[in-house]
């Protein structure tokens, strides 16, 4: 579909005939929030289980000699992948043309293309095909991920998207948490640990297609996607949506804040609290079930407040600074029962922004016919960091000259995670 000429600054009562406008939209009954957060639930199962857990072990038994080497690469490759498919299909969506509406023929096609490359990972001995299968399967839940989060948009009003985002939020973290089932019931077989979440999510996705009702496009005049439509997937215009691209900026560098601690928490128990390898793996499961269960309790609690009191910058300003503690509480720990503590702090802090970033970006979107690949390009601001943290990261932890410098990490990553704050006050039309 083709952009129509951004809104702009809003006019004088402009916003009031908008609100009420999105309070005639219907909300959400009680069966589609049921359907959908079982459907977005078995859908980052697909792919969240393989990404953590599926792939690292198949790459253990094709390549043992080079696994840590080929898994980073293939981790490397699918991460690039996801963040430049999410906004092209996001694009693609929101010009599409048929009967079924913009955005449940994706969910199909993502569904499809997800399953194909489950298959060719789990019938494979080649790592080459391995990467193949990683590849599309990383392409394709973006299609259906993009179409599943549009539709909020689309269908119901701004007083609910907290609450539906923040499914989307929390049903990241419990998919992994559940889905780590899979692999303790089939322990070597790869074919049960990355079928049945792809099972799971064609299941639960077949029952909610038929409420996810959308208007017939077909009468809208199709529009060409070019290489210069492609290329403006990924762009924004700060001069036509600055408030958007204030709050791209803001939910770029708390991204940036969050991955530190997630990605070298190991490293940290180990050479700065003297955890020990056998120790290790308990610690570890504990520390993913505090972190886990906080984040599980912070995501709805984020869409609840930001739908109850139609705020969001203070929400996004609690997740900082509650962020910014969990900081403090790890830097000064010096038992793994602080740590732990402070874990679960940032969990927490993590959650409430997961639960709320999606109604702050739709509400600071003003060209309601972007919305799919608006959304893409906000997932760029929150998935971007966990690639670019780890490039960096090394630059950091060799500060000090005395071993790898984790304090400063993540002291710097709460600093960044505050630095986001400064750039609410440039929001001006959201509160």
């Amino acid at each position: 579909m083709t952009p129509t000429a951004p809104a702009g600054p809003a006019a004088p009562g402009a916003a009031e005939t908008a609100s009420r406008r999105d309070d005639d939209r219907t909300p959400a009954s009680p069966l589609f929030v049921v359907l959908y957060t079982l459907a977005i639930f078995g859908v980052w199962m697909a792919i969240n289980l393989p990404a953590t857990v599926t792939v690292a072990l198949r790459v253990s038994v094709l390549d043992p000699k080079n696994q840590t080497t080929s898994y980073s690469i293939i981790a490397g490759v699918g991460a690039l992948v996801a963040v430049i498919a999410n906004p092209v299909f996001g694009r693609l969506s929101d010009r599409t043309r048929s009967r079924w509406g913009r955005r449940r023929p994706w969910v199909v096609v993502g569904l499809l293309g997800t399953t194909a490359g489950a298959a060719l990972i789990a019938f494979t001995n080649s790592l080459t095909l391995l990467v193949a299968g990683w590849m599309i399967m990383q392409c394709f839940v973006n299609a259906a991920v993009a179409g599943m989060l549009a539709i909020v948009a689309d269908r119901f009003p701004e007083r609910q998207h907290g609450l539906l985002g923040s499914i989307s939020g929390a049903t990241v973290t419990a998919s992994v948490m559940v889905g780590t089932y899979f692999i303790d019931l089939f322990p070597t077989q790869i074919l049960p640990q990355i079928g049945l979440p792809v099972a799971l999510a064609l299941v639960t996705c077949a029952l909610l297609l038929p409420v996810m009702k959308e208007d017939d496009t077909r009468a809208e005049q199709p529009q060409p996607f070019g290489p210069k439509d492609l290329v403006g997937s990924f762009a924004i215009n700060p001069r036509k949506s600055p408030d958007f691209a204030w709050f791209l900026v803001a939910l770029f560098l708390m991204s940036i804040s969050t991955v530190g601690l997630s990605t070298y928490h190991v490293y940290y128990m180990q050479n700065q609290l003297g955890i020990s390898a056998g120790r290790l793996p308990h610690i570890l499961v504990i520390w993913s079930l505090l972190n886990g269960l906080a984040s599980l309790v912070g995501a709805p609690l984020g869409g609840w407040l930001t739908d109850r009191f139609n705020r969001r910058k203070p929400v996004f300003v609690a997740s900082a600074v509650i962020g910014a503690v969990s900081v403090v509480i790890i830097v000064i720990s010096h038992s793994i029962n602080v740590f732990l503590v402070g874990s679960t702090v940032e969990g927490l802090s993590y959650g409430i922004l997961m639960g709320m970033y999606f109604a702050f970006a739709t509400a600071t979107m003003n060209d309601k016919t972007t919305i799919a690949r608006d959304l893409g390009v906000t997932n760029i601001a929150v998935t971007l960091p966990f690639s670019l943290v780890p490039f960096l990261a090394p630059f950091v932890l060799r500060i000090g000259g005395h071993g790898d410098n984790y304090p400063l990490l993540f002291i710097l990553g709460g600093a960044v995670g505050l630095l986001s704050l400064p750039f609410l006050l440039k929001i001006r039309n959201t509160r």
